[in-house]
């Protein structure tokens, strides 16, 4: 057969070649062109032969078709002196010495996609035969054509998959804080990114084709979590997964993502994505905890408030002293509370919660302060705070700062218990009050419940002397120096 070297060649040279060699044996034409369409729809010279390149310069872009046209018929030209084509291009045929043409259109689908044609130096009408050899090599070579066509579309999607792949590595490569991981239908891991490999320590050549169920817990595993997260990708299409990783040396992480699953067939059958997110776990449980302790604060402190605008009323005799007394002690849960968030709530120094309180009168002098460096926590401090005060404010009114010369002394010492001493002397005689007013149900009850031990009040002739002790352990609160 004519055609049979024409079916098998493989590249688009070889088939042109072919096809002149067709045309030559079954048609005896030494002279032969192939057009094709370009991408604007002009039919334009791919392959010729006997013919000069001022001629193909001549009557390029020719035809007697449109791109799109389906079921063309052959047209031929038995005498170029009679057909009716324009005089130009009789000249330039007459001048390559053609006299005779055919134009044999090449499809694919019934659809034109170029054409070849034949060239005779002599007069000659085609026959039946003839024309049916033409049609033939047409056929064999539009399939040639479109096989090449297919054969290139495959080899650009397959290069465009290559590309789309390569990106996508790249992409997954530098999205470094994250483990990419795809599993097959059996939960096997079926590719594993450097994400994976910096988050979990295994290499991909050690982990590819295991379970993908190696970096669970074994508590996990025992209650088949990864089976389920895969049930749940494979009906919903995503299952959340926020769990304990375990890495290969055996330290674990919070890990914070999802799995999917992906439609396409393949051993990718579910994608999962995560990362570490163990600090944000544990800044949020430290959050909540100290949102808790904030309420927590907040109503201990409006508890406190309240306690002191009951009993300075209780204890006031006109509005403008229950103003007076309830600011001042205000006031000095105030400056409490600066101290002890200052020192972010933890425990504080005893000297400086008597300092924050007594500090005018130990500038003038008659104030003085005495004992080793000790730490307290939150609540005693404060409870010792009000204590002071309450302390302070009777020394002012009836005891030895009263007057220009009596002193206060402030001590302590520890052991097993701490022993804090409030000691006036200097001023007038003292006695035990007829009621009890707001400071001593300060120190009796609030105070003696803060601290653990009963508060002792002896109203001696030369001044009032207070004790007040607590537990103490030589292991201080975190802080202490």
């Amino acid at each position: 057969m004519p055609t049979e070297a024409l079916y098998r060649a493989e590249s688009e040279t070889d088939a042109f070649d072919a096809t002149f060699d067709a045309i030559e044996r079954a048609l005896g034409c030494s002279r032969a062109s192939i057009l094709l369409f370009d991408r604007h729809g002009v039919m334009r010279f791919v392959a010729s032969r006997g013919l000069s390149e001022d001629y193909r310069r001549a009557v390029d872009g020719h035809s007697p078709w449109k791109p799109g046209d389906r079921d063309p018929i052959p047209i031929f030209v038995s005498d170029i002196e009679l057909s009716d084509e324009p005089q130009a291009l009789k000249n330039a045929i007459r001048g390559e010495g053609i006299r005779s043409l055919a134009f044999i259109p090449v499809t694919v689908d019934g659809i034109v996609v170029g054409k070849f044609m034949t060239y005779r130096d002599v007069a000659h009408v085609y026959t039946a035969d003839e024309a049916t050899l033409c049609l033939t090599i047409a056929r064999q070579l539009g399939f040639s054509i479109e096989r090449k066509q297919s054969e290139e579309a495959h080899q650009r999607a397959e290069e465009g998959l290559r590309r789309t792949n390569e990106r996508l590595r790249v992409i997954l490569d530098s999205a470094s804080e994250y483990a990419i991981i795809t599993l097959d239908a059996d939960g096997r891991i079926a590719s594993w990114n450097s994400g994976a490999e910096r988050l979990l320590g295994y290499l991909d050549s050690e982990v590819l084709g295991l379970s993908g169920s190696i970096f669970f817990s074994p508590e996990d595993r025992a209650l088949e979590i990864p089976q389920q997260e895969m049930r749940t990708a494979a009906e919903t299409g995503r299952a959340a997964n926020e769990r304990w990783h375990y890495r290969k040396d055996g330290s674990r992480f919070w890990g914070s993502g999802v799995m999917l699953r992906v439609e396409e067939s393949g051993p990718d059958r579910y994608l999962k994505i995560f990362r570490d997110r163990t600090e944000e776990r544990r800044a949020e449980k430290r959050q909540k905890l100290l949102v808790g302790e904030l309420n927590h604060r907040v109503k201990n402190t409006l508890a406190t408030v309240n306690s002191l605008a009951e009993q300075t009323l209780k204890s006031s005799e006109t509005p403008e002293a229950f103003a007076q007394a309830f600011n001042t002690r205000l006031l000095v849960l105030a400056k409490a509370h600066d101290l002890l968030t200052r020192e972010a709530w933890q425990a504080v120094n005893l000297s400086d919660i008597a300092q924050t309180v007594l500090t005018a009168w130990i500038e003038d002098g008659r104030v003085s302060i005495q004992g080793a460096a000790i730490r307290i926590d939150p609540k005693k401090a404060l409870a010792l705070s009000m204590a002071f005060n309450e302390l302070l404010t009777n020394a002012i009114k009836h005891g030895s700062l009263s007057n220009q010369v009596g002193r206060v002394a402030l001590s302590w010492q520890c052991q097993e218990v701490c022993s804090i001493l409030w000691e006036e002397r200097g001023g007038p005689p003292t006695s035990e009050p007829d009621r009890q007013g707001f400071g001593l149900r300060v120190l009796n009850r609030g105070l003696a419940h803060e601290l653990g031990y009963p508060v002792e009040l002896r109203f001696e002739p030369d001044g009032l002397r207070c004790t007040m002790s607590m537990d103490f352990s030589s292991k201080q609160p975190s802080g202490a120096q």
